[in-house]
């Protein structure tokens, strides 16, 4: 979106760095509303560890493939890095440690971005999530400020709820309604994730402020509603940016579409050491076989040159650095 990791059932995930792209098998349906598959699902939510399992503080693991926008693009554009980031902290966002380290070429990397997590129950994002999808709406449309209430705001707002906590089953059936009633939304059920694991994408075409198209999709359990996946695709050719942006306006858009993040795990731990951290983790330690290394695959960098082809952009001034992209756009 059960397939994630959980404390006690079964090995964990082993994350390939040249894994397949997102697909539809042949087993995937045609695209449908979503809006009564979603509202079908949120009725019949099976378990996922954030329901059995039990202790203080809530685990969130995550692994993102991005381009690292730091200076211009090379020929074949940014260098890819895939980042694997943890996270525990008490339901009230008092107390927790985080994580993250890179993997490149087959080794984990410390980058640095490890330590305490605490001190945050001003942030009413990190507080617990409502119940009820018109509450639920409010909080999500925290992290898009002000004034952003569109339905991909509530998307990018589902995205980062599961980067932050360990939704249970009330929490998840409300994200799911809430999908329901977002206008445009389209279901597609057979489809699998970069590791494999089968769910079903929700789908919500737009176009920005900026007049380019994208597809929003979020891949969820379709038993127990937990999502198991984050990611944007380009949807049409991208239109002449405005030129205040800088010459790699588009180079940058194309960086974006890159971006893909998985939800590998999502449970409740007893303590900020459980599982293993950082290169320590059990699919990231030298010699467990663990095969993180090049994020994208050779499809993917086929298809963003022939992106990048349609779009001609000086290389000549370099690009200010950017964090990993978010769903949120304008």
């Amino acid at each position: 979106m059960s397939l994630l990791l959980t404390a006690c059932a079964g090995p964990p995930v082993e994350v390939n760095p040249t894994p397949p792209g997102p697909t539809s098998p042949p087993s995937s349906t045609p695209p449908v509303p979503a809006g009564p598959v979603l509202t079908r699902l949120a009725g019949t939510l099976g378990d996922a560890p954030a329901d059995t399992t039990r202790g203080d503080f809530q685990y969130v693991e995550r692994r993102t493939w991005y381009r690292d926008v730091i200076g211009p693009p090379g020929p074949t554009g940014w260098p890819e890095r895939v980042r694997v980031e943890q996270l525990w902290r008490t339901d009230d966002a008092a107390d927790g440690r985080l994580v993250s380290v890179h993997v490149d070429g087959g080794g984990c990397i410390p980058d640095g971005g490890s330590g305490s997590w605490a001190g945050r129950t001003g942030d009413r994002f990190d507080q617990p999530p409502p119940r009820q999808p018109d509450a639920l709406r409010t909080h999500l449309l925290i992290a898009g400020g002000p004034g952003e209430t569109r339905s991909q705001d509530i998307v990018g707002g589902i995205a980062m709820l599961y980067e932050r906590h360990a939704p249970t089953r009330p929490v998840r059936a409300a994200v799911l309604r809430l999908l329901a009633v977002q206008p445009g939304l389209l279901a597609q059920s057979g489809v699998t994730d970069r590791v494999g694991r089968l769910g079903m994408d929700v789908i919500l075409p737009y176009t920005n402020r900026s007049g380019v198209p994208w597809r929003d999709i979020l891949t969820i359990d379709e038993h127990s509603g937990i999502v198991l996946a984050a990611h944007s695709v380009l949807a049409g050719p991208i239109p002449p940016q405005d030129p205040r942006l800088g010459p790699e306006a588009t180079d940058m858009i194309i960086a974006e579409a890159a971006s893909y993040r998985l939800y590998v795990d999502s449970r409740r731990t007893p303590n900020t050491h459980t599982p293993a951290a950082g290169c320590q983790h059990p699919t990231l330690r030298a010699g467990a076989g663990q095969r993180l290394g090049r994020p994208a695959t050779h499809r993917m960098a086929e298809h963003l040159d022939r992106l990048r082809q349609h779009h001609t952009t000086s290389n000549s001034n370099p690009a200010k650095p950017v964090g990993i992209p978010v769903l949120v756009r304008a």
